[in-house]
């Protein structure tokens, strides 16, 4: 049976992106995203709740969570939502929010983590609860049997050095929390965007996005988080994205995600075409005078013909690149496995961005009856900006 594709929301004049989804004990499927201008929301910027009680035939009007501008000259920014029930029943939906400008290159330590807890099942959400964990592009968290959370988030070494993986750990239940800690800290790979899942029998494993090249990458904590080994190469290809990974009822792990490596097969790679994306400006990275951390950053940013450089900022044309968004389920004992000669799994094609500004592959995913999965995606394609689209499938299609 093919992969059932369908539309989620689209609207023309909003880039609409960075899905995640939960399902609730109750059934009920609960989705997150971001309304923006672009990419980067650099001129306005809206945190979205929807939920479905029928699988994703149909979607509950919008709850808009947050909803800021820049009419002031500075907007607080809101990134990469996501969303989870909790042990105890509440709903906690999470994000990371940053002011805008700088933005979050070179300032990634100074994002802010802000939570906000349901208890009628995403119909409403309290009041923001800001916490102490900094970064960005924060994972859900990971309750530990002991009562400690875990939370990775993205930091930077210095305002021009790589990106790594930090863990932020809770002993009461995210009143308070630790000081951050490096996951993996080598030059030899660029490790961000974690997505752990919690074993049956309790170990952890760490799937990360690799900015160098390589697959999949992941780590393994046999004692709660306190100590990991690798990192691990893994059979799943996907690069330059987010994994979204968790356990399915029949005790694989899924995980989704995109291959991002531009392969210039069928990309666009005019110099028009350039100029296109650079004029929807998707990404723009403003000059901040006195900030030290954004001016060494704008200092790193390689010029080309994919930029566009004024007195105040930086245009990044985008698109053309993250064009294939997929599954891919493996036993438990492969995710288990340090050699990669031990390890097997499927994958699963959902869709391929082909737009010349394919823009694509952050999702959220859910099992909504046992065997059968819904995952939502942001998407370029046939759209002037992103739109969230749906896919339903089975275990039977992979």
């Amino acid at each position: 049976m093919p992969v059932e594709k369908f539309t989620i929301s689209r609207d023309d004049k909003v880039y609409e992106c960075f899905p995640h989804l939960c399902r609730t004990r109750a059934g009920r499927i609960i989705l997150t995203y971001r309304e923006s201008n672009g990419h980067v929301a650099s001129d306005f910027c809206r945190l979205v709740v929807r939920f479905s009680d029928d699988a994703g035939h149909s979607w509950s009007d919008r709850l808009v969570v947050r909803d800021e501008d820049r009419s002031s000259g500075v907007m607080r920014s809101w990134n990469c939502p996501k969303i989870q029930q909790l042990e105890d029943g509440r709903i906690l939906l999470l994000c990371d929010a940053y002011n805008y400008p700088p933005g979050e290159w070179g300032v990634e330590n100074e994002a802010e983590v802000v939570f906000w807890f349901s208890e009628d099942d995403g119909r409403s959400f309290s009041d923001p609860q800001l916490t102490s964990v900094r970064g960005i592009c924060p994972d859900q968290v990971t309750e530990i049997e002991d009562g400690r959370w875990i939370l990775p988030t993205n930091m930077r070494h210095s305002a021009a050095a790589n990106l790594f993986q930090a863990l932020t750990v809770s002993g009461d239940s995210g009143k308070t929390w630790e000081e951050p800690y490096p996951l993996y800290n080598s030059p030899d790979r660029e490790l961000d965007e974690a997505s752990i899942v919690k074993m049956p029998a309790g170990e952890l494993v760490s799937y990360q996005r690799e900015d160098r090249g390589r697959p999949l990458q992941k780590m393994i904590s046999c004692d709660g988080g306190a100590s990991w080994e690798g990192p691990f190469d893994t059979l799943n290809p996907a690069a330059i994205g987010m994994p979204i990974a968790g356990l399915t009822r029949d005790g694989f792990v899924l995980v989704t995600s995109r291959y991002g490596i531009p392969s210039r097969w069928r990309v666009d790679m005019s110099a028009q075409t350039w100029q296109q994306r650079i004029d929807k400006r998707g990404i723009v990275i403003p000059k901040v005078e006195g900030n030290v951390a954004n001016r060494r950053f704008v200092a790193s940013v390689e010029r080309g013909p994919y930029v566009m450089e004024t007195e105040n900022e930086i245009v990044m044309g985008i698109g053309g690149s993250s064009v294939h968004t997929f599954a891919f389920i493996e036993p438990i004992q492969s995710a288990l496995s340090a050699d990669k000669a031990e390890q097997k799994g499927l994958l699963l094609p959902l869709d391929l961005d082909a737009s010349a500004f394919a823009d694509s592959g952050y999702t959220g995913w859910v099992e909504y009856e046992r065997g059968r999965f819904l995952v939502a995606n942001y998407i370029n394609d046939d759209a002037p900006l992103a739109q969230i689209r749906g896919y339903r499938f089975g275990l039977e299609d992979f």
